[in-house]
């Protein structure tokens, strides 16, 4: 009458369906992130090959180099030193194009599409500031330093810290005395 393996009826049993489901899946996922590993390698070789082909075209003068940083967004117009032109110092063809452009073109720049963004009428120490005015993390930092600072400055509230900070103290320390017992 005996009916079987008892030891089928355990959870731990390799041969249980629910056991041998899970190892089923276990080897589906780590069969699914090597191929994504393996997909990835791929695809860094590729981007590494085509590094080294733009590298070796540069050094062999067939493709001009390409100046990646971005630097010269940032960058207003150059400014003329009004001291060393009134003195008569040499001032660089660049800055006496502009300086002649605007003095004859300012009525046009107005009207130019894109006028609102060019970076003559822009104040890099303003920019600067109204950058750091609406940065949101700089915000958070001042919202957490200013509820810091009238938590400070509420005697209620730093007595309700104080008495909390000592039950928790006395409370490990009560667990330490238990532990060395």
């Amino acid at each position: 009458m005996g009916g079987g393996d008892l030891n089928l009826k355990k959870s731990w049993h390799p041969q249980t369906l629910r056991n041998i489901e899970r190892v089923w899946k276990a080897e589906q996922k780590h069969e699914d992130e090597r191929r994504k590993i393996e997909q990835l390698q791929a695809e860094l070789k590729e981007e590494k090959a085509r590094e080294d082909m733009r590298m070796f075209a540069e050094e062999q003068g067939a493709v001009r180099k390409k100046d990646e940083r971005l630097n010269w967004m940032y960058q207003g117009q150059p400014e003329v030193n009004r001291d060393d032109y009134l003195l008569g110092k040499p001032i660089d063809k660049a800055i006496q194009d502009i300086t002649v452009g605007k003095s004859e073109d300012s009525d046009m720049a107005d009207n130019v599409p894109g006028a609102i963004f060019s970076q003559s009428n822009v104040n890099s120490a303003v920019d600067m500031a109204a950058k750091i005015r609406e940065d949101p993390l700089f915000a958070i930092k001042q919202r957490e330093q200013q509820s810091k600072k009238e938590l400070l400055n509420n005697p209620v509230k730093m007595k309700q810290l104080q008495h909390m900070l000592k039950a928790t103290l006395d409370k490990k320390d009560k667990k330490k005395k238990k532990k060395d017992q």
